[in-house]
């Protein structure tokens, strides 16, 4: 039986192999999941189908599927509780083992919230390092449920790790002793291991995609860390993981290892190599980005979470000058609030150019390149997303240009990093699916994730309420022990937006 086609005509895309002031108006022929052709030839294959479904874009930008490279399904229903935090105090109002009557319908329903988000600003591939607290296959059963009532490309990763707090985060050895009896110990990572092991060899549908992830580290053990290079290796896994996400990182890197780096602490095992993508990267030195670039692995760069959880700013001009890949990502909904990429997208055009050179204007094209190219160099699937090209997949976004912001067009691709938020979102493909129309989620209305996320929020009050209390008790300790991280010395300042 062969495959259906869609003509979507009239658009103008927007690709790095094209001009990206004046994109082209070009059609797009889909069959199946994939681009079969553009321009001319995507016209002349379709004029001689009866069998092809058209779609007018007229007055539309077509762009690739956004890729978010570094996410969290695990807390979306705690959006907008949070600021002001640093994120060592954040994580004990965040963390899933806080909240323990959450339900199976509640994990579910939590993924597709955020999925939804994803997708209504573009989104279309999400990697989501989600924390799993108890039930199992069960948990992973309804992760998976959430992304394919969504319709999102998902790289799934069940975060890991098995060290203590009081060894995890600088100074907190030193913490009294009624502190750290309320800390986290030291954990047994052995079922969870034996999970990811075996969800390796289900299947999970042509959208859904496993990764690796290490939460960090200094969270895990050296026998742990060794499980997961041999696992990435075996199997060509990427390894996502958080890195130098904030000041006290450093200190406990310099605290916990002879030689003082995480980075060189994970060369130990193998693992900085192009499958690896760290997350933040904020605090990592000159001579540890050189390394780590020159070894072709992938920074997630996400400033909206670094910003509100008082982390800093990533040197992400450095990263790329040593050759590290670079793409975005919206991190937490608890430290950030929305999946929007647009927003980081125009957060790192700003950051590049306060890090580079005045007049070299190629900001913009950078960051879109980071937001597509790059999720899915950091994916390792450079060779089927992030581009409308033949033999693509078929994951786009169709921007209505009659928006305030492209009035007049000068530069689409400006417009776009700088301009636009979301609203001018028409239409959301993925796989040649229609999966978002007019701002709404196909899959389900909005009046019934409303309604379904209200109630979420209301079983889990309670729990709110009483984590607020406990933490409150060991507060006045634990920001004793980040100003001490604060005033750790060190010889490059990360509070600066400059190099």
């Amino acid at each position: 039986m062969s495959k259906s086609l869609k003509l979507i005509s009239g658009g103008r895309v927007l690709d790095l192999a094209f001009d990206l002031d004046k994109p082209p108006v070009m059609d797009v022929l889909i069959e199946g999941d994939r681009i079969l052709a553009i321009g001319e030839e995507a016209s002349e294959i379709a004029s001689r189908s009866e069998r092809v479904v058209r779609i007018d874009a007229a007055g539309m930008l077509l762009i690739p599927g956004l890729i978010n490279t570094h996410y969290h399904s695990h807390d979306v229903l705690l959006r907008g509780s949070y600021e002001q935090m640093p994120l060592d105090i954040w994580g004990h109002y965040t963390h899933p083992a806080n909240y323990p009557s959450v339900t199976l319908e509640d994990i579910r329903l939590r993924t597709l919230l955020g999925a939804a988000d994803a997708l209504c600003n573009g989104i279309t591939t999400l990697q989501d390092m989600v924390t799993i607290v108890g039930f199992g296959q069960s948990h992973v059963d309804a992760i998976l449920s959430g992304y394919q009532q969504s319709g999102a490309r998902a790289a799934i990763g069940l975060q890991i790790a098995d060290a203590a707090a009081v060894d995890a985060v600088a100074f907190w050895a030193d913490l009294p002793e009624d502190v750290r009896r309320q800390l986290p110990g030291a954990s047994d990572p052995s079922g969870l291991m034996g999970l990811i092991e075996q969800t390796l060899s289900e299947p999970t549908g042509d959208r859904l995609s496993w990764v690796l992830a290490p939460s960090a580290p200094q969270r895990c053990s050296d026998a742990l860390l060794e499980w997961v290079a041999r696992l990435s290796k075996a199997h060509d896994l990427s390894v996502f993981t958080h890195v130098y996400e904030a000041r006290s990182q450093v200190a406990i890197a310099r605290q916990r290892y002879p030689d003082g780096s995480l980075i060189t602490h994970l060369e130990r095992f193998g693992l900085v190599n192009p499958r690896l993508v760290i997350a933040h990267g904020v605090w990592t030195s000159e001579e540890e980005i050189k390394r780590f670039g020159a070894a072709g692995a992938n920074l997630a760069f996400n400033p909206m979470s670094n910003m509100k959880l008082r982390n800093g700013f990533a040197p992400i001009a450095a990263y790329a000058e040593a050759g590290a890949n670079i793409g975005l990502g919206c991190d937490n909904c608890s430290c950030n609030d929305t999946q929007n990429l647009f927003q980081v997208m125009k957060m790192f055009a700003l950051f590049w150019g306060f890090q580079n050179q005045v007049g070299e204007g190629d900001a913009a094209r950078r960051s879109f390149e980071a937001a597509t190219m790059g999720g899915a160099r950091a994916l390792g699937r450079a060779h089927e997303l992030g581009a409308l090209r033949p033999r693509y997949l078929a994951d786009l976004v169709m921007i209505d240009l009659d928006g305030a912001n492209y009035r007049p067009m000068n530069s689409a691709l400006r417009q776009l990093v700088y301009g636009e938020s979301g609203q001018n979102i028409r239409a959301v493909m993925v796989g040649g699916e229609i999966v978002v129309q007019d701002g709404k989620l196909v899959g389900a209305t909005n009046a019934e994730l409303k309604q379904a996320s209200e109630s979420a929020r209301a079983r889990m009050e309670a729990e709110v309420k009483a984590v607020d209390a406990r933490n409150r008790a060991i507060m006045d300790a634990l920001l004793h022990a980040h100003e001490q991280s604060e005033n750790f010395s060190l010889p490059y300042d990360r509070f600066s937006i400059r190099r």
